[in-house]
Parts: C-alpha cells; sequence; structure tokens
C-alpha cells in the first residue's frame, strides 16, 4: 500500500461497490446538476434520518457490499468507522457545497464535503468522492465512493475528541507519559524524537536531525534508490546518552534483527550496534540474515561474497563457494510460519505522539527485502488505555500471520527454486477485515542470490480484500524461457459469469514475471487469466476453481478440479473486452464493465495479437468441439 502519511497508510481505504447492475438507458441525455443536487439531497434526508436501510437503496450494490453498509452505520450516527464502538462526534454532509462534474452522458463525479463535530471542540471538514450513475430519465444511482479523505479525516478528528475530553492518565501508561517529557528535553539537541523503544521497562529515544519527509512511511518499492533523505537517525539510551550518531536513515527496533543488537541502514548498506554504543558490525553489508543456531549468528551478504557474524561477534573471512540455496534453510524464520502481534514483541515501540495510538515494529531488513514482511507494520499498543473497538478506529492491525505454503519439490535439481507464502494481515479500522497477499521467493542458483515477488490475491470487485477460503491453495512457478516465469497462485478473483445468480469466486492468477537490474518485476497486464502472452493448452484447463450460486439470500459453493464451459467463456470474452469491445449480449457488457473501460467497439479483431487469435481458437475449439471458428466473440 502506497500513501503520503501515516495514517493513510493505516486506515485509508476506497470503498468500491461490487456486483455493479449496469441498467443503460437507451438514448440517456446527459445529466443536469440539478438533478443530482436533489438526488444527493435526497439520499442525505434518509442519512440525517438514521435510516439507514432506506439510505443503501440508493446505491447499485450486489452480494458483497459490506463497505457501504459500514459507510451508511458511520453517517448515521450509529457506528464509529470500525463498525462496532458508538461515535464520539456527529459526522453531516453538505450537499449544496458539492463540486459536481460530468464524465459522460451516465456518469457525473460529486465532492462532498463532510463534517466533524463536537461540542466544545473545533470543527473540521473533510470530504467523499461519489460517483453517480443515471440509470434513466431523472432516475440515479450512486455507482462508487471513495472514502480516501473522509477516513484520514475522521482517524484524526476522533483522536483530537479522544485527547480533549480524556484526562492523560486514562489514555497513557506512565512509562508513555514520562517519555513526552524526556523527549521535550532532547528537543534541544535534536529536531524532533520520533519514536520510543521500551525495552525491560527502560525507554530507548529514536532522534531526528533534520526532517523525515510525507512519504516517509510510505512502502514505494523503488524508495531505497531514491536520492538521500533530508534527515538522518540516531538513538538515545535511558540516560539521554546518545549511543547511535544521528547519522543512519533507519534504525531498526532493538533485538528486532538480531538479540540485544540493533541493525541499522545507511546509502542502502545495513550494519549492527550493540546496546553500549559499539558498532559490531560495519555499515557495509547488503543483506544481513540472522541464523537460527550454530556458532554463527548471521549470514552477511557484500557485493564480493558471503561472510558470517560468528558468536563471538566476529567476522569471518570470505567464504569460499557458499551456495546461498543450501543455507537457505538455516536463516531464522525461513519455511516457518508465524504470527506477529502487539503481543509478540519483546519490546514496545510507540509513537511520539498524542495522536497516533499504534505501536510499531521495523520489519528485518532481510524480510523487507525478500517482500515478505512491510518494513513498518503497525498494531495496536498496549500502553494506550483505550478500549479494543475505539484503538481500532483505522489503528494498524490486530496480527498478521504468516504461512510457508512450501516450495517447488521438482525443481530442486534446475537453475532455481522456489518457495511460497501467504501473509493475512488482519487489519482494523475503516476497511477492517482479512486481507491476504502471497509471496515467492526464487533462489538463482546461478547468480547465487535469492529475488522475491509479493503478489496481490484480490481482484474482485469488493472494497480491497479478504481471505481465501482455503478450499484452493495452489502455487507454482516456472521459467518459461530464459527471461520469463509463469507464478500461479490461487487468488479471490469475484468475477461474475454470463448467468447472473454464479461467481467465479476463487481460481488460479498468472503472474508473469522478467528479471530486470536484480528484480523480480511482473508483466503489466489487466486480465484474470493467462491470455496475454502465452499460448494456451491443455495444461491451462486444469486447476482449483471455486464457484458460487447466489439464490436470493441463499449460497452454495462448490470447488472444481477444471475449469467450465461457463469459465472458459469468460476466459475468451475477456480478451475482447481488455481491447473496449461492445458486446452483443448485453450481459456481458456488464460482466466487465467494472475492470474495463466501456465498450464501445463493434470490432476489435485488427487489435488482436499472435497469442490473442491462438487462444480464441484454442477456447472455440473448446467450448464447440470442431476447428475453423470465428473469432467473433458472442
Amino acid at each position: 500500500m502506497k500513501a503520503k502519511h501515516i495514517i493513510i497508510i493505516l486506515i485509508a481505504a476506497v470503498v468500491l461497490v461490487c456486483g455493479f447492475l449496469f441498467i443503460r438507458g437507451k438514448y440517456l441525455t446527459k445529466p443536469e446538476k440539478g438533478e443530482v443536487v436533489q438526488f444527493l439531497n435526497a439520499f442525505n434526508t434518509q442519512v440525517k434520518a438514521g435510516n439507514a436501510d432506506s439510505a443503501r437503496l440508493f446505491f447499485e450494490t450486489g452480494p458483497k457490499s459490506k463497505g457501504i453498509s459500514t459507510l451508511l452505520n458511520v453517517l448515521t450516527g450509529k457506528t464509529s468507522i470500525n463498525g462496532k464502538s458508538k461515535p464520539l462526534f456527529k459526522v453531516s454532509l453538505n450537499i449544496d457545497d458539492s463540486h459536481i462534474n460530468f464524465v459522460n452522458p451516465e456518469l457525473s463525479v460529486a465532492i462532498i464535503t463532510a463534517s466533524f463535530a463536537h461540542d466544545g471542540i473545533e470543527t473540521r471538514l473533510s470530504t467523499l468522492t461519489f460517483t453517480i450513475h443515471k440509470v434513466g430519465n431523472k432516475q440515479y444511482k450512486i455507482y462508487k465512493i471513495n472514502t480516501d479523505e473522509f477516513a484520514v479525516g475522521y482517524s484524526a478528528y476522533q483522536n483530537l475528541v479522544i485527547n480533549k475530553t480524556t484526562p492523560e492518565k486514562d489514555i497513557y501508561n506512565p512509562i508513555t507519559l514520562a517519555a513526552f517529557k524526556a523527549a521535550e528535553q532532547l528537543k534541544t539537541r535534536y529536531d524532533s524524537v520520533l519514536w520510543f523503544d521500551h525495552v525491560n521497562n527502560k525507554t530507548f529515544y529514536y532522534v531526528i536531525k533534520g526532517k523525515v519527509g510525507d512519504d516517509f512511511y510510505s512502502e514505494a518499492s523503488d524508495k531505497k534508490d531514491q536520492e538521500s533523505p533530508a534527515y538522518k537517525m540516531g538513538l538515545v539510551n535511558p540516560d539521554l546518552k546518545e549511543i547511535i550518531p544521528a547519522e543512519y536513515d533507519m534504525i531498526h527496533n532493538i533485538g528486532g534483527t538480531i538479540d540485544s543488537l540493533i541493525e541499522v541502514e545507511k546509502g542502502n548498506k545495513r550494519g549492527l550496534y550493540n546496546l553500549d554504543g559499539k558498532n559490531i558490525l560495519p555499515v557495509n553489508y547488503d543483506q544481513i540474515f540472522p541464523l537460527k543456531d550454530g556458532e554463527n549468528l548471521a549470514l552477511l551478504k557484500n557485493t564480493d561474497g558471503y561472510y558470517y557474524l560468528k558468536n563471538d561477534l566476529s567476522i569471518s573471512d570470505k567464504i569460499t563457494d557458499l551456495k546461498i540455496a543450501d543455507v537457505l534453510s538455516k536463516i531464522k524464520t525461513y519455511g516457518d510460519s508465524y504470527t506477529l502481534s502487539d503481543k509478540s514483541s519483546k519490546n514496545i515501540m510507540e509513537f511520539n505522539s498524542r495522536d497516533t495510538y499504534t505501536s510499531l515494529i521495523i520489519a528485518p531488513s532481510y524480510l523487507v527485502d525478500w517482500q515478505i514482511l512491510p518494513k513498518f507494520i503497525h498494531f495496536q499498543n498496549p500502553l494506550r488505555k483505550l478500549s479494543e473497538d475505539t484503538m481500532g478506529d483505522g489503528d494498524g492491525s490486530l496480527s498478521l500471520s504468516i504461512k510457508f505454503d512450501g516450495d517447488n519439490k521438482e525443481e530442486s535439481n534446475n537453475w532455481f527454486q522456489s518457495a511460497f507464502y501467504s501473509v493475512v494481515d488482519d487489519y482494523l479500522g475503516g476497511r477492517s477485515g482479512l486481507y491476504t497477499t502471497k509471496k515467492v521467493l526464487l533462489v538463482d542458483k546461478k547468480q547465487n542470490r535469492i529475488l522475491s515477488f509479493n503478489a496481490d490475491s484480490y481482484f474482485g470487485e469488493g472494497e480491497g480484500g479478504g481471505k481465501l477460503s482455503g478450499s484452493c491453495n495452489e502455487n507454482y512457478l516456472r521459467a518459461l524461457n530464459d527471461s520469463l516465469f509463469e507464478f500461479k497462485t490461487t487468488s479471490v478473483l469475484g468475477q461474475a459469469l454470463l448467468d447472473s445468480s454464479e461467481y467465479l469466486d476463487e481460481g488460479p492468477h498468472y503472474h508473469y514475471l522478467q528479471i530486470k537490474a536484480g528484480k523480480l518485476v511482473a508483466l503489466k497486464s489487466v486480465r484474470q487469466f493467462p491470455t496475454q502472452y502465452v499460448k494456451l493448452d491443455d495444461s491451462y484447463l486444469q486447476g482449483c476453481y471455486v464457484l458460487t450460486h447466489y439464490n436470493n439470500d441463499q449460497q452454495q459453493s462448490k470447488t472444481l478440479d477444471h475449469i467450465t464451459p461457463a469459465i472458459l467463456q469468460l476466459m475468451k470474452n475477456e480478451i475482447y473486452a481488455s481491447y473496449q469491445y461492445k458486446f452483443k449480449n448485453e450481459r456481458w457488457n456488464t460482466v466487465f464493465i467494472n475492470r474495463f473501460d466501456k465498450g464501445t467497439l463493434a470490432n476489435v479483431d485488427d487489435s488482436l495479437t499472435t497469442i490473442d487469435k491462438y487462444n480464441i481458437s484454442f477456447i472455440n475449439n473448446k467450448l464447440n468441439g470442431q476447428k475453423g471458428n470465428t473469432l467473433a466473440a458472442k
């Protein structure tokens, strides 16, 4: 997730309306601003009256609309943004001040001012962005809502209300209040104190010279390649003595990488300090791999080879002929499944802030390099004495579960081998729920290096994520040629089929990866099926799929080990939809409306690639059992 501020990282979410039933009116005229305002005022009337169910009728919704329910409960004053606790302040919408822009004769975008108010506290403003669909003459529906700014503003105002209305002793632990005071003293020597790390009831202070940028907490993959930061970080001990000079880009949790040691980073190089302030490992290593046990603490990688950090803290000579594949299983956490939470850390790191309530883990750099963990992990803070419901309003995660899914045994004698992980984020706040990502590690035996790739596993139309059911768990990486890999992994597809009562909930998603500048980089694709970069064969017809049939409020799911004709039709027509083809069967336009630009072209044959044409012919042969089918989609 990429963001420009810590709060955005914690709570920003886009509420997308799923199951979009696109009822196109014939010969629609351009919507008028007055009509849109009238529609929004009617919606707001229901909101003001607290009628969440009536307000829901203003949306075009499908089977999955949890995000809408949460938003309506917030707007009608029933719950806070976590969907559970009571709200601490009033939220209202000002429709008359809306900025309305017309996208086309059927869609308009309205930016609506939302105000947050509490007695005795200044009112603050935020925005909600509505995309509105004209479905008929003077008839409108809300198609989707962007809640980014609203969620950020809501969380910030809630923290303000808590701080203004609650005595400090009822919010903060005494050790935190003492740290706040010490941080004020340190401001005479440093520009700011960013974090506190409490170790055995003693507090260490992360100090800054300069200023961290707005993107400091972002997870931009190319961040380490950017120019030097405009700040330097150091560490001060409980006696307020500097033990790590303020000259580093990052200082990790105490003992977070190796017990009793502190990992530091500077200019893309890593090193280690101890708690006495001794630099026991020079900051000129590319990677530090902590080892599980034995006579060595860590394996060190530098541009010219590998070394050991021994238990006596000495550094070995360069290791001759070390094969990273052979020592992979000795690296700490490799092959392990585990769960991180506020209870899993020996220490508690928290922000020097009365507005940010989470605790913080800065992940070991090697796990960030492997893309197993994000650099910054936010959990509930046990030192902030607030209710669990209040703490959950946009404040990080309850837990992060890392599951080792195994490796490709059949590749063990090849020039590479691979291993797979699933990471489930039990996220709190405005988009609370379980969010799964898939990770793959590739050990390049020829170059003696480890590469990684982080794959989304959610491609549905809902509000952004969900946990896999567990019915399928396919993971496979294979080399198609010397420069192209195919990564197949079970994902949430959430794709409607031609039969409006059926959904393809889960199935394999294919990522096509290349090695560029020492990294695994995915080729861009807007398709769910493997039709863009490879020619299909019978192996692509096998796989684990979960189909769900909806009948009113009832649903039935079944797991299959092969593609059905209905999925094949979807696979073929997805090719056409990716070129903005306008289907003759209106249902197909409905199926693809949320994934592709609106189809306007009656014929896209000239746009089809050689691979596209081959795959369409292959699918037609499977559907019809004969050759010579035309390319035209049905």
